[in-house]
């Protein structure tokens, strides 16, 4: 995680590190991560019903003139794992931090959005 920190100029409150061994980069350090590496994202809108919100991440990555597609993965937010009624926007934010963890080959780290359903998943 040291490496992650110092390579994107993270700063603490960026990431922190769960009881239960993995870490986790903030929305803001996702972005950060996002604007150093030079990834552009592209979303799809999969599903978009008021109980169910699916959206697809493309990352892109620059090549001379040219973006390629580097990684592909989705976020979603139901009435299940998402309290919010804002769905939509919490499915974009969770495929944004998915596919940029990927695109970056981060193993045993998670986006915020992410952990805040599985703490309610595991807590239940």
């Amino acid at each position: 995680m040291n490496k992650i920190y110092k390579d994107n100029d993270l700063e603490k409150s960026d990431v922190y590190k769960d009881k239960r061994g993995f870490s986790i980069i903030t929305r803001s350090g996702i972005e950060k991560i996002q604007a150093r590496n030079e990834i552009a994202v592209s979303f799809e809108v999969v599903k978009a019903e008021l109980d169910n919100c699916i959206i697809k991440a493309t990352s892109l990555i620059k090549d001379g003139d040219d973006w390629i597609p580097k990684m592909e993965t989705f976020g979603s937010a139901t009435k299940d794992n998402c309290r919010q009624p804002f769905r939509i926007e919490i499915a974009e934010k969770r495929a944004l931090a998915r596919v940029i963890i990927k695109t970056m080959n981060y193993t045993e780290t998670l986006g915020e959005d992410e952990i805040k359903h599985q703490s309610k998943v595991i807590n239940k």
